[in-house]
């Protein structure tokens, strides 16, 4: 007797019968293996320890097992891939999917491989995230799940209740290294970044603040002003907890002195306004 493909067969005890059993009907259990987070699309698994950052695109890929087959080789499994923050909220929109396939006779070792892609968004707070995947098979009438974590770092801005200006801070070039005396020369270009929270959220998250600068010499006499306030305004998927700011000032032919930036910032949503000043030297 030739025995068909994808199939088991066992000597009853005692009886001298060959039976065989269809794949369906072996005891196999549904589970989801090779779960990882990839360096890059389809590339390797990314290090264990790995510490990912706001903006970074995550790459996971997993592969399922133990899924049933009817007579005809046909596999029916759906999936659901959330992606949460150390709060449990989504911070990008949960994936679902199937897989509906039919195999042939060779394909006794294959499993199904799901991948799924997701952006951190840029603000998101430091702490240990994680995917939640979920796989049912339609034909075996199973679940299971499970859950991969992984740790973000990202800004450190303590909240706030109301409107504040946190980590003021003056380099010698774009999101620099913070000045620990900010001390420039004439004819330097002075960069500034903060970071505006406390601000009130309204629909869909939207954020509507804004702020404005002016330049102050030593005798408190205004010597620059901004002619129009800069705004941040938007929806996102995402409750955007901070507003991440930065600026310029050309320091051409400043004579030297003590010099103050006065910040005047505002929060449209709730009627919320905040001032702050941060002082620096020409030599």
């Amino acid at each position: 007797m030739r025995l068909c493909p994808r199939t088991w067969r066992f000597k009853a005890a005692g009886l001298g019968l060959l039976l065989v059993l269809p794949l369906a009907a072996q005891q196999r259990k549904l589970a989801i293996v090779n779960a990882a987070l990839l360096e890059a699309e389809d590339g390797f698994a990314a290090p264990a320890g790995t510490v990912f950052t706001p903006g970074e695109t995550l790459y996971l890929a997993f592969h399922v097992q133990g899924f049933t087959e009817d007579r005809n080789y046909k596999v029916k499994l759906g999936y659901r891939i959330e992606a949460l923050d150390p709060k449990g909220l989504p911070f990008v929109e949960a994936l679902e999917g199937r897989v509906d396939t039919e195999l042939s006779p060779q394909d006794a070792k294959w499993m199904p491989r799901v991948r799924f892609s997701a952006s951190l968004p840029p603000f998101v707070d430091s702490g240990t995230y994680k995917f939640i995947m979920r796989v049912t098979d339609d034909l075996g009438k199973a679940q299971t799940s499970q859950e991969l974590i992984f740790p973000v770092r990202g800004r450190d801005v303590p909240p706030s209740d109301t409107l504040v200006v946190r980590n003021f801070a003056f380099s010698r070039q774009e999101d620099g290294d913070p000045l620990p005396t900010p001390a420039f020369r004439a004819g330097d270009v002075l960069w500034a970044a903060f970071d505006l929270t406390g601000y009130k959220p309204g629909e869909k998250h939207r954020v509507a603040v804004l702020y404005n600068l002016a330049v102050l010499n030593s005798e408190g006499k205004v010597i620059y002003e901004q002619p129009e306030p800069a705004r941040e305004e938007g929806t996102s998927f995402y409750p955007r907890r901070y507003v991440h700011a930065v600026f310029s000032l050309n320091l051409a032919q400043s004579p030297a002195g003590q010099y103050t930036i006065v910040l005047k910032t505002k929060d449209e949503i709730g009627s919320q306004s905040y001032e702050s000043r941060h002082t620096f030297t020409v030599e």
